[in-house]
């Protein structure tokens, strides 16, 4: 199929912003692990995703642009991209989704602590009665349990005792 300079420029500078689409879906991989920090089964898994995904948009770029015929100036567009990405704008990218990232945190621990305050409230007013009932059966339970070991240390001391009387001399 014969194409025009034109749409070749024109395939350049999608597979130029293909790259640079897969650059942001690798940040996007590389802060989701920083944050949840997975396993080695599920890295696998995740690596499978993020590799099935950069394929499907390699594919949707080269088939919606080019009919899906590969030429060098393709590759070369998404690494271009890729390498421009990372060098310009990966930093400011990530640092940005970060304290988005962060910001949605503290905004949700907050909420959290909002909507149990009442329950510690509860809580609180509840330790100091519940902290001297548990002291009142631990004292209970103590003497209970000296008063059960009482029978066999008196039997332990009564056979001592029968020992030193019927020991022959």
């Amino acid at each position: 199929m014969d194409i025009s300079i034109q749409n070749q420029v024109y395939i350049f500078f999608a597979t130029l912003y293909g790259g640079i689409v897969m650059g942001f879906i690798y940040d996007l991989y590389r802060i989701f692990r920083y944050y949840l920090r997975p396993k080695k089964v599920a890295t696998f898994i995740e690596d499978f995703i993020f590799w099935i995904i950069i394929s499907v948009i390699f594919l949707t770029v080269i088939l919606y642009t080019n009919w899906g015929e590969i030429r060098g100036y393709i590759f070369l567009g998404f690494f271009s991209g890729a390498f421009l990405y990372s060098r310009f704008l990966s930093k400011i990218i990530i640092t940005t989704i970060v304290w988005l990232v962060n910001g949605i945190v503290k905004i949700l621990k907050y909420i959290l602590k909002v909507v149990f305050l009442p329950f510690r409230l509860i809580g609180s007013r509840l330790q100091g009665p519940y902290n001297k009932a548990r002291s009142n059966v631990n004292r209970l339970t103590n003497r209970a349990k000296r008063y059960l070991k009482l029978p066999f240390i008196m039997l332990k001391g009564l056979k001592k005792n029968i020992k030193t009387i019927f020991r022959k001399k």
